[in-house]
């Protein structure tokens, strides 16, 4: 059944966002959201531009820059509904489940289609919790993301991604540790054939994350470190078998201070082969056999910094601001480029914020500045004699939350 008319029956059933049934409980929660988005400039975006990564380098015949000029759309895609499940104990467990949705679409095909978000089993012991479903990638830290109005919620400086996966978490009192195998679905790594999970399936392991996290009601600290490895293909042009992986590293760290009004929160982060994440990076041929044509990879090293600002409550006030570089491989690059934006350099925003809610109405306003640096690549993957093309993106949004 799709999911769409799972909601349509939860919707038809519930009573005041709430009832029973049997030993199970159901609550329905989610949003509708309308966008109006004006920007100075064409960009790389998702879903008719609703989700923005940065501004384009397109020049014409005559070298004049053609994706200057005015853009604009208003959208409703964003709006969403959930539905949250507690149901009897198992094995001494609570036992929970969520299933989240929205109208966003898996690709720019099908924007406006509906496309599951979250779908997760939850058991809870006292000190000990397992998770089995598609949620937030763990290197997401979802406790203190930024609260831009936009719907990228800062990508591509923040590590953005949903998976399928297993995780246990340890929970002895203010601090957490977690560990996950983790699947791709619609977050995937680049290759040969595009997009696809099939690179990481073949490479025949999960991507592993192991992170901690502590929070006493004021002061917020996590980290992370994640490992990966991908297979890109199972057969050279010469039919010789090819099992040489991309492999990767990733790290990112957060504290966030947080009082009645007001919060400020900073990150940082440094990965091998970021592609899936959202983010700038991927990876590069460093080597081809002449015998069999095998090829050989190196991963391209990102860093990337980001803080969030918010103050007020009924009225808010908040400042986004993110930066993320290109360090380049470790090994020189000789052929095919599996990346995004392997010409840009480096890439900042800047993002002020304005929230007003109402009951259960909000109204909000947002400038949003980026700049992408754009040059040429050296043997390295690194970029030189870079010239920044910069974006203003004014959005409005009107919510309505149940």
């Amino acid at each position: 059944m799709k999911i769409k008319y799972i909601f349509l029956i939860i919707f038809i059933f519930s009573i005041n966002n709430k009832f029973a049934f049997s030993q199970f409980d159901y609550s329905l929660y989610g949003f509708v959201k309308t966008d109006v988005i004006y920007d100075t400039r064409q960009n790389v975006t998702a879903r008719e531009g609703h989700l923005l990564l940065y501004p384009t380098n397109v020049l014409d015949a005559q070298g004049e820059d053609a994706n200057d000029g005015l853009n604009f759309n208003i959208l409703s895609i964003q709006s969403r509904a959930g539905i949250k499940i507690s149901a009897p104990e198992f094995l001494g467990a609570k036992s929970s489940g969520l299933i989240e949705g929205e109208f966003f679409g898996s690709n720019n095909s099908i924007s406006g289609a509906m496309r599951m978000r979250h779908a997760y089993l939850k058991l809870q012991w006292n000190n000990h919790e397992v998770l089995a479903g598609q949620t937030w990638n763990p290197i997401f830290i979802d406790d203190c993301y930024p609260l831009t109005v936009s719907f990228n919620t800062g990508i591509p400086f923040v590590q953005f991604s949903r998976n399928p996966m297993i995780k246990y978490t340890y929970i002895p009192e203010k601090i957490r540790f977690h560990i996950s195998a983790i699947a791709e679905r619609d977050y995937q790594s680049p290759g040969p054939d595009g997009e696809s999970s099939n690179y990481l399936r073949n490479s025949g392991l999960p991507i592993f994350n192991f992170g901690t996290n502590y929070d006493d009601g004021t002061l917020y600290f996590a980290a992370n470190v994640m490992y990966k490895e991908i297979q890109p293909r199972l057969m050279t042009e010469k039919r010789f078998k090819d099992e040489n992986r991309v492999k990767g590293f990733l790290t990112n760290a957060l504290i966030r201070y947080k009082t009645k009004d007001f919060f400020i929160t900073v990150s940082a982060f440094y990965g091998q082969n970021t592609y899936n994440l959202m983010m700038l990076g991927g990876y590069g041929v460093s080597e081809i056999s002449q015998n069999d044509g095998k090829w050989e990879y190196t991963p391209i090293n990102i860093a990337s910094t980001w803080f969030d600002i918010n103050y007020g409550d009924k009225l808010s006030v908040g400042l986004f601001g993110g930066y993320s570089k290109n360090l380049g491989a470790d090994k020189e690059i000789i052929a095919n480029y599996f990346s995004r934006g392997k010409d840009i350099d480096y890439l900042y925003r800047i993002s002020p914020r304005i929230v007003y809610k109402m009951n259960k109405t909000q109204l909000a306003g947002e400038l949003e500045c980026t700049s992408a640096a754009y040059g040429t690549n050296d043997n390295f993957g690194k970029v030189i004699n870079s010239k920044e093309i910069t974006n203003y993106r004014i959005l409005l949004a009107a919510y309505i939350f149940f």
